[in-house]
């Protein structure tokens, strides 16, 4: 059997606040044993914690805070100045660091010029060919119209023997059968409710 935890939720939710729910509350408490025993034992621990007396604090309390204070302060301080190797390899590294710059803008500069040279190199091969052909001499024959492919014609019979041997493969291979794939997109409105899950 589960157990009434009405009296609990209502001090967890602050219903003591609200004196008309507290006052309900506390007629269920008065009937319910659930909640009647969760009351009687949170009285006890008030009571308990009212006659306990506040526990003394250390006397040094004070000092040994202001000393953590001071040691924090210390150890900062001291791993804020670099020591001896990591000054060194500041010094070593830093002409490193420019030359690796420097060979990067070189080797850029050395790219954009090594493309653009084939850029040039390729537009005169181009052109060239490009006034080389002669244009075509003109014609005063009429223009063709592009062939176009001729259908065959099918008779209104021989597509209702496919359609009804297409229904006879479908009813008898039912397992070979493709699920139709919709090719329209899909249209949602924003303000739509029935999108929002």
């Amino acid at each position: 059997m589960k157990k009434c935890c009405i009296y609990l939720d209502a001090l967890e939710n602050r219903s003591s606040e609200d004196a008309a729910v507290w006052q309900d509350v506390l007629m269920h408490a008065s009937r319910c044993p659930d909640c009647a025993t969760d009351m009687k034992q949170r009285s006890e621990i008030l009571e308990i914690l009212a006659e306990t007396p506040e526990p003394e604090y250390p006397s040094l309390l004070h000092s040994a805070i202001m000393t953590n204070i001071e040691d924090a302060g210390r150890s900062s301080s001291a791993e804020a100045e670099p020591g001896l190797l990591a000054r060194l390899f500041d010094r070593m590294l830093q002409p490193v660091e420019l030359v690796v710059s420097l060979a990067c803008l070189v080797m850029f500069v050395f790219l954009m010029q090594l493309d653009h040279q084939q850029q040039v190199g390729i537009r005169p091969v181009v052109r060239s060919a490009a006034l080389s052909v002669k244009p075509p001499a003109p014609s005063i024959s009429r223009p063709r119209s592009p062939a176009r492919p001729q259908l065959e014609t099918v008779s209104a019979a021989e597509v209702d023997q496919f359609l009804r041997q297409l229904e006879d493969f479908n009813r008898t291979h039912p397992e070979q059968r493709q699920p139709q794939i919709g090719f329209t997109p899909e249209l949602r409105l924003v303000n739509d409710l029935s999108n929002r899950r």
